[in-house]
């Protein structure tokens, strides 16, 4: 959460012109002291996330039981209009607590009327007291719904979610990580229901992390979701071996829960990530194999089983 900001906001005087705030804060301040009492208001963080709700307290000196509305304007519009209300508590304090979609300004409005304090006779009629507009952001919300993002190669990925709030026509990326820095992959835009489907023809193989990102617009700031990893395959024809305690090329001996697989040329020690139906795993190249023609791999006992795989069959491998 942002340090509370408070701010002494002058009322406003029969002639409309603004007088000086007060510099105490959180005690009353004597009647005799001026003509217009000051409304000190604190918001609790003035950049939100979508769902995270406005929190804007403040006192009103001399205003005990008057109403107290909240105010919000949308960002680059010039209507107000009340999103909840209040009455000011006999110590003069009030809260609010509202669910903000649009960034925007938000300003609180104490209504006119007699304000008696306890103990004391009842004050004259005082005029409407409205405090300076403060900003606040309230940023979009990005949510993945489903995904298809290991594929082989030349198929397509997939991802698709919605942004929050739901506008038509805004612009969605897909984006991956290539080179330490995030690349560009496809867009879509919105529907009316902030709907968005983003697909891409993986043509290289390889695995990276891969996100969903929302620019920001004049009603919300920048949002983002990370679904996961996009992996592109290749396939490549494999056989499984169990010749388990048997010596490995790469040094050591196969284990029954030995990670490994056999490839004639990869450098020992490369990971390769495997998928073989819905089932992805990541092995180690530590043997040297297969020996028989059209065979590229050979998956050691563990790799197999947790893949489902078994004789000879064709498999994703990536790189």
């Amino acid at each position: 959460m942002r340090p509370q900001l408070t701010l002494r906001v002058a009322g406003l005087t029969a002639a409309g012109a603004l007088c000086a705030g007060s510099d105490v804060a959180g005690a009353q301040a004597p009647a005799s002291s001026r003509s217009e009492p000051s409304i000190p208001i604190s918001i609790a963080d003035r950049q939100l996330a979508f769902g995270q709700p406005l929190t804007v307290s403040g006192r009103a000196w001399q205003a005990a039981g008057r109403a107290v509305s909240l105010q919000f304007r949308e960002r680059g519009t010039s209507a107000w209009r009340g999103v909840a209300r209040s009455t000011v508590a006999i110590d003069g304090r009030f809260r609010f607590r509202k669910l903000l979609s649009w960034s925007g300004a938000v300003r609180v409005v104490v209504a006119p009327g007699a304000s008696p304090r306890a103990g004391a006779a009842p004050q004259a009629s005082m005029p409407a007291e409205t405090t300076r507009e403060l900003g606040v952001v309230v940023a979009a919300r990005v949510a993945t719904l489903t995904r298809r993002l290991d594929v082989l190669r030349g198929r397509r990925a997939m991802v698709a979610g919605t942004v929050r709030p739901a506008v038509a026509g805004r612009t969605v990326a897909l984006e991956r990580v290539d080179g330490g820095r995030w690349v560009g992959l496809t867009t879509a835009r919105t529907d009316t229901r902030g709907r968005y489907r983003l697909t891409f023809v993986g043509d290289e193989t390889g695995t990276a992390p891969v996100r969903v990102r929302f620019a920001g617009d004049r009603a919300n700031s920048p949002a983002q979701r990370t679904p996961g990893r996009l992996s592109v395959y290749r396939p490549a024809m494999a056989s499984r071996y169990d010749l388990y305690g048997g010596p490995l090329a790469c040094g050591g001996t196969l284990g029954y829960d030995s990670m490994v697989v056999a490839h004639k040329s990869l450098p020992c020690g490369t990971k390769v990530m495997i998928r073989y139906g819905e089932r992805t795993v990541q092995a180690t190249v530590r043997d040297r194999g297969p020996f028989v023609g059209g065979r590229e791999f050979d998956l050691a006992g563990a790799v197999a089983r947790r893949l489902g795989f078994e004789g000879v069959g064709t498999i994703g491998v990536s790189p």
